[in-house]
């Protein structure tokens, strides 16, 4: 065989080999990414547009604190990737970047593909490779849309009474609007992380699905029991099942205060409860301290119909007494934190609020049946009389703003 048929075969096999590398490149490529990713690892990759030079951050969302396990600075195509080690049970992730979060659930060695089409994260990235963390986004974006409900009006200031009630009425449909978002991620999968991750969703830093709300607590009772049922070694469980304890305790101790209402006196003209309630800045007031004010205690809920009419005649005695010492003491026991916030904020006398909302032992103490209810004191710290008719609130007023 002479070198001019050695050159031959060995071109054939060159051309040969090239094909085959032509074929197994791809495969190759994707085996060489993979492993990358331990493979026990979890993996986050994708891009942020127009985010060159900013700052990624990868973070763990734990039970009691948020965890920084990476960040990257963005090159300028956006690129990035995190992984981690998988864990034994569904945790919780996210990405920051700014002042904006993407929420993860990860829960086995998967890799998840997150686009962002621009700054600042909004809820329209587009994400893969997670069904769980994709119906994250969805509940992320209802808050999204109820948090900017609850800011805007929050900016509204000096109501009238009709602008008021549609103000609070828009607030509550908004709050229906979002839970009917999220339910039914909870009633379809209530083991899942997206159902986890909606009991706990939060607007400025207050529950959404209330504590104090017995229909809300149905839903959060059905995901507890779904965790200690399917993933009863989880840290997430045993959180849950705290929680559920202090629900089924606080619903008992409800119906025991309800039956134990009929047996407290009620508020007399010699005994006055004082009282010690935050107001809208968090400072505590305690009624006793408006010794030597004539002060009108009022018990009402501004999510009431009757509100902000009942609001306005309040208005008007205060416009016209509080000059000569009147002082209004009003305690909302909304269960709606933010609905309070907004709505008390317009108001230019005492609001405070008591987070034990209807189960609240003032309540129960001043016998409190029905709101708005309202008492008058005088100016030695006595309670006088529990007010019947609002008609007649000017005279008893007049009378104890004359006495020293």
């Amino acid at each position: 065989m002479d070198y001019t048929q050695l050159n031959t075969i060995f071109a054939q096999h060159l051309s040969s080999f090239q094909t085959m590398m032509k074929k197994l490149f791809p495969i190759l490529s994707l085996l060489l990414f993979a492993s990358s990713c331990h493979r026990n690892d979890f993996c986050i990759q994708g891009h942020v547009k127009d985010g060159e030079g900013k700052t990624l951050y990868f973070e763990a969302v734990q039970l009691t604190r948020t965890v920084l396990l990476d960040s990257t600075q963005l090159p300028a195509d956006g690129a990035f990737s995190f992984h981690a080690p998988r864990t034994p049970y569904p945790e919780f992730y996210r990405l920051r970047l700014d002042n904006s979060y993407i929420h993860l659930a990860v829960d086995s060695t998967e890799t998840i593909a997150i686009e962002i089409p621009g700054l600042p994260i909004a809820a329209d990235y587009r994400i893969s490779g997670s069904d769980e963390s994709e119906k994250i986004r969805h509940i992320s974006e209802a808050g999204n849309t109820l948090k900017a409900a609850i800011g805007k009006a929050s900016l509204q200031k000096n109501l009238l009474p009709d602008q008021q009630r549609k103000m609070i009425e828009g607030l509550q449909n908004e709050v229906r609007r979002y839970k009917e978002t999220v339910i039914p991620y909870i009633t379809e999968d209530p083991s899942s992380p997206a159902a986890y991750f909606a009991i706990f969703q939060q607007v400025n830093g207050l529950d959404i699905f209330d504590r104090t709300n017995r229909e809300d607590n149905r839903y959060i009772l059905t995901v507890a029991n779904a965790y200690n049922t399917f993933l009863p070694e989880s840290p997430r469980t045993q959180h849950l099942y705290r929680l559920a304890l202090s629900i089924i305790q606080n619903e008992r101790n409800a119906k025991q205060a309800k039956e134990d209402e009929a047996k407290i006196p009620a508020a007399t003209e010699v005994s006055l409860i004082d009282i010690a309630l935050p107001d809208l800045h968090g400072r505590e007031r305690r009624l006793s301290d408006l010794k030597g004010k004539v002060v009108l205690l009022d018990f009402s809920a501004y999510e009431g119909k009757y509100s902000p009419d009942y609001n306005r005649a309040l208005g008007q005695l205060y416009e016209k007494y509080h000059r000569q010492g009147l002082e209004i003491y009003q305690v909302s026991i909304d269960p709606n934190e933010n609905l309070w916030q907004v709505s008390a904020d317009n108001l230019p006398w005492i609001c405070v609020r008591d987070a034990d909302t209807t189960r609240s032992r003032v309540v129960l103490s001043y016998n409190v049946r029905s709101l708005p209810t309202a008492f008058l004191i005088d100016r030695n710290n006595v309670l006088q009389q529990r007010v019947t008719k609002l008609s007649e609130l000017p005279r008893e007023i007049e009378k104890l703003l004359k006495q020293k």
